[in-house]
């Protein structure tokens, strides 16, 4: 029990530990010592006025940073399997917390920048939930008392999603306190009078922390009522699930208060402190909730693996076209919004493809071409996907809304529900959800546009409709060529629901709509005549591969054939409107 017992312990530490530092913020004393490691030279400097608060914080740091490098080492002592299992954690928290002392002393001998700040806050409360998952894990398991009963894993599912919406939402707020945005907005509930004011990105930020508390709220509050449904024979797992939705309303009367009484270092304190228990609370269901397993051994590969859950090929390819809607908009763009705009949609896409792969892996391993992917090879657990579909969708939303502006941020969350909430689902029901589906992949370019411009143009439009229009040919010739894969998963396609004859013919439409949809671009003064030329070429290479499919000998390999040629002729249409642009 000593290891179990000196994680606990270790874990308590560093809740106080992040509560000393939010009092070193609250009370200005953040650059009360201006060098570091030691302050004013001195290990021990007099401890009076805000040396005595920054001071105490580097000690409690120390002393966490002790207990931590203990607990790897009585980990990696152990006799007890489970608990030497955990030594990769012991070992990942002793990398944490010395990655922490060094981002603080980064802050301070920079004088305390933004972004530094903020990791400096986002690994502390990573450190916190690391060390929350030894401690829990690294109970000894009762030799007389049966496994309790786990939750059903729709339950815990939703509770770790809800865990990472909760633990992103802390690093928001730490960017709204240390961007100096906590009282960019003095009235409640709206901002300078508005939903979301036309001001400063500093402005925002605060205004994004708020509308994201609504959202978390309800993911929590939904989470509960499922734990507790869920957990009848388990009385304390029902207590947390009562807990949660009460520190959620603690925590956003806190918030207001916050800004009501211009940043009340108590009340600050205490949201700082609500927000930390209210996320330990949700890792403590997830973990409680799960059954009992000892952990899995931690692979170097596995990063590669979950990498892979964004289909990094496909999100570079979206990526590219929304780099195209940005160089073909009208109007100069700050290099600063178009790093973020471009890392945005790369996060929004990845998450979209990793949330679309936890939800279809019953089905993944029936089909040829997606049995090897790390979740039906179960390389990467269903717990570790959501963490990483949530974390790039929480990532990739404040960046499209800082970064470009609110129609931007709009249009990339409706992508998103779009084809994580309707078409993946629908796929199963419907060949209609090809149509579906075309939508959200055909929106990226209209973000490139609206990033710049701020509205909805008739270009935009036209850019959206070249995007649409093309993805129904490509997923129809893919469909074709893997019929047998999709028939034995149930996914349902048109090639399965209508003739031979009919598909081809819908490919042949659209591709023809395709051609005339890439020449309006040209009228619409978006590309010149060189551009029309060779879009006009590649269309009708295009239109005839697609006619060529009527011949009686045309087979599997003409839809394979055609589904890679329409990936060749997307990436030279938009060489052809960048080289077009640039030479004009």
């Amino acid at each position: 029990m000593f290891v179990h017992r000196l994680a606990v312990a270790t874990a308590i530490a560093t809740y106080l530990l992040i509560l000393i530092g939010g009092l070193v913020h609250g009370t200005g004393s953040s650059l009360a010592c201006p060098d570091w490691p030691t302050c004013y030279g001195s290990l021990m400097p007099k401890m009076e006025g805000g040396v005595l608060v920054e001071h105490s914080h580097r000690l409690a740091a120390g002393t966490v940073l002790v207990m931590t490098l203990l607990l790897a080492i009585s980990l990696a002592r152990s006799a007890t399997p489970v608990q030497r299992r955990l030594r990769p954690y012991g070992w990942l928290a002793v990398g944490l917390v010395i990655i922490q002392a060094v981002l603080g002393g980064v802050t301070v001998l920079l004088r305390l920048p933004t972004p530094i700040s903020t990791a400096h806050t986002a690994t502390s409360v990573l450190f916190f939930l690391n060390l929350l998952y030894i401690a829990v894990r690294s109970r000894p398991a009762s030799a007389v008392a049966p496994a309790p009963r786990p939750l059903p894993a729709r339950a815990t599912l939703l509770a770790l999603f809800a865990a990472v919406a909760v633990y992103f939402q802390m690093v928001l707020g730490g960017l709204v306190r240390h961007s100096g945005a906590a009282l960019a907005c003095t009235d409640v509930p709206l901002c300078r009078g508005a939903v979301w004011p036309d001001a400063h990105p500093t402005v925002l930020i605060h205004v994004l922390h708020r509308l994201n508390a609504l959202v978390v709220a309800a993911l929590v509050t939904t989470s509960s009522v499922m734990t507790f449904r869920s957990a009848r024979e388990r009385p304390g797992l029902r207590a947390l699930a009562l807990a949660a939705p009460v520190l959620v309303a603690v925590q956003i009367w806190l918030g207001i208060r916050a800004v009501l009484t211009f940043l009340d270092l108590a009340t600050v304190e205490a949201h700082l402190g609500v927000a930390t228990a209210l996320l330990a609370t949700q890792i403590i269901i997830v973990l409680r909730g799960r059954a009992e397993a000892a952990p899995g051994a931690f692979r170097v590969r596995w990063l590669r693996d979950i990498a892979s859950l964004a289909k990094p090929r496909v999100t570079g390819l979206v990526v590219l076209t929304y780099a195209g809607g940005l160089w073909m908009a009208p109007g100069a763009l700050e290099r600063w919004r178009t790093i973020m705009g471009v890392v945005g949609v790369a996060l929004l896409v990845g998450a979209s493809n990793a949330f679309n792969m936890l939800m279809e892996r019953d089905v993944d391993p029936l089909m040829e071409r997606t049995r090897d992917r790390a979740l039906p090879q179960g390389l990467v657990s269903p717990e570790a996907a959501l963490v990483f579909a949530t974390a790039l969708m929480c990532g990739a939303l404040p960046l499209l809304f800082l970064g470009g502006n609110l129609l931007t941020g709009l249009l990339g969350l409706l992508a998103l529900v779009s084809y994580v909430g309707v078409y993946t689902p629908m796929k199963r029901r419907s060949g209609a959800a090809l149509f579906v589906g075309a939508v959200p992949g055909a929106i990226p370019p209209l973000m490139g546009w609206t990033t710049v411009t701020g509205r909805l143009d008739a270009p935009a439009l036209a850019l959206f409709a070249v995007l649409f229009l093309w993805q129904i040919p490509h997923f129809l010739a893919i469909a074709v060529y893997r019929a047998a894969d999709y028939a034995r998963a149930g996914i349902k396609v048109l090639p399965l629901a209508l003739s031979a004859a009919t598909t081809r013919a819908i490919i042949v439409v659209f591709s023809v709509a395709l051609v005339g949809a890439t020449v309006v671009l040209e009228p619409l003064r978006v590309a010149g005549r060189g551009y029309a030329l060779a879009a006009i070429l590649l269309g009708l290479t295009l239109v005839g591969w697609a006619i060529a499919g009527f011949r009686r000998a045309a087979t599997r390999a003409w839809a394979r054939s055609l589904f890679l040629f329409s990936i060749v002729y997307l990436v030279l249409l938009f060489a052809a409107l960048v080289i077009d642009r640039t030479v004009a």
